[in-house]
């Protein structure tokens, strides 16, 4: 049983929820956030869970970075991608924001600690991977968004793991928590979206990769990319009406 119907969790919705989490973090720590949002705050001091580094096999062609220990309040990140986190700046908050993600909108946690009946669990669907230092079995995603390539392997290796409506949910969570619509609007005074340096220096500040930033700014319509392009525009009107043109 999931706290939300992830199939039919607007982006509205998502904006809202996350949007309440980081007014959370402000009130506690009694000042604005802004980039890059302080996720580990967040996971702390909003969700009072703990972040954890563990080794967590991998079945052939398997790629997981991270997981959940749901009984144990653990966010857990795969130890053996480290050089990856540091090769794809932003994947390691990305992969933590995903798991955060599944924890507030996927997770039933009355459920947490309490006997099931026949039926029912804590996550409708998940993999589960065994963890080298904690010895448990830990709930697993696998790669989260880096690049459009490795994001498209993303999709592969996830098949069967997350469902498509819990995938997308947490996918638009986790972009929503790392990078909130009215920051975004705010960075647009000092940013050229049209222009792959600016988005660059945005992704670098705001910790993000710069798939993820891209694919968060045409989701809320403030860019529009051409498929097969890599030519940005600030709307789809914009781009057709260069169209028209020729």
């Amino acid at each position: 049983m999931n706290r939300y119907s992830l199939k039919f969790l607007s982006n509205q919705t998502i904006e809202n929820i996350t949007e309440q989490r980081i007014r959370e973090l402000e009130k506690i720590q009694g000042k604005r956030i802004t980039f890059p949002i302080p996720l580990e705050s967040i996971v702390e001091q909003v969700f009072d869970l703990v972040l954890d580094y563990d080794e967590i096999e991998e079945f052939n062609g398997e790629q997981i970075l991270g997981g959940l220990l749901p009984e144990e309040r653990k966010v857990m990140i795969n130890e053996k991608h480290m050089k990856l986190f540091e090769e794809k700046p932003g994947l390691e908050r990305s992969t933590i924001a995903h798991e955060v993600g599944h924890w507030d909108v996927d997770i039933d946690r009355s459920l947490l600690g309490n006997p099931c009946f026949p039926g029912f669990q804590i996550k409708a669907s998940t993999a589960y991977r065994h963890s080298k230092k904690s010895n448990r079995l830990i709930e697993v995603i696998k790669l989260a968004a880096v690049d459009d390539k490795v994001y498209q392997e993303f999709n592969k290796l996830i098949a069967g793991q997350d469902s498509p409506e819990v995938r997308n949910a947490v996918d638009r969570y986790q972009a929503a928590l790392l990078m909130p619509k009215w920051l975004l609007l705010e960075a647009k005074k000092d940013y050229d979206f049209t222009k792959w340096a600016d988005l660059y220096a945005l992704a670098e500040k705001a910790q993000v990769t710069i798939s993820n930033l891209t694919n968060r700014l045409k989701r809320l319509e403030l860019i529009y990319i051409p498929e097969g392009s890599k030519d940005i525009f600030k709307s789809k009107h914009e781009f057709g009406g260069q169209q028209e043109l020729f």
